[in-house]
């Protein structure tokens, strides 16, 4: 059953940014086309993509642990052979799930402070503490991924597995 619910959240995420990158390119293609044929902007807009690349950058992220898409150095992986891959890979992804819980409990006392102020974007006049609570779900989504990963990979150096570690 949790496998199932891990997959039906992932789809559910990728749906949600593939939604909002396609809805980000079109709000741009219409701003450079108020700009240059009407001479005017919708100002609004702007604020709107600026907070969507906030959001892709944190969500995309997690969806990159998921899929072993970031960037890294495997120059101790490829020194290393068999089953201390596995425990490497676990070591790398418990130290991602560390720092992420520790900007996580920054980013908490930042949107506690930031709630007792009211400050809100120009345009849209979203409070500020909302998007910094989207930061700090996103770093969530990257500590929750990282722990599975982690937890996937100790599973395999139990299971006695002495193949690559997978990404």
């Amino acid at each position: 059953m949790p496998g199932r619910i891990t997959v039906l959240l992932s789809r559910i995420e990728e749906w949600i940014l593939s939604l909002m990158v396609l809805q980000m390119g079109l709000s741009i293609f219409l701003q450079v086309v108020m700009r240059y044929a009407f001479h005017s902007a919708i100002t609004w807009l702007d604020e709107l993509v600026h907070i969507e690349v906030v959001f892709l950058a944190f969500f995309g992220a997690s969806l990159g642990i998921k899929y072993g898409a970031h960037i890294s150095v495997d120059a101790l992986k490829n020194v290393v052979k068999g089953r201390a891959v596995h425990l490497l890979d676990a070591l790398n992804h418990l130290a991602i799930a560390v720092y992420s819980g520790l900007v996580i409990s920054f980013g908490y006392d930042l949107v506690s402070l930031m709630a007792g102020r009211h400050h809100f974007t120009p345009t849209l006049r979203i409070p500020k503490h909302y998007l910094y609570i989207v930061v700090c779900a996103g770093l969530g989504l990257i500590c929750l991924r990282s722990l599975v990963k982690a937890w996937q990979s100790l599973a395999a150096l139990r299971a006695g597995s002495s193949r690559e570690a997978s990404p």
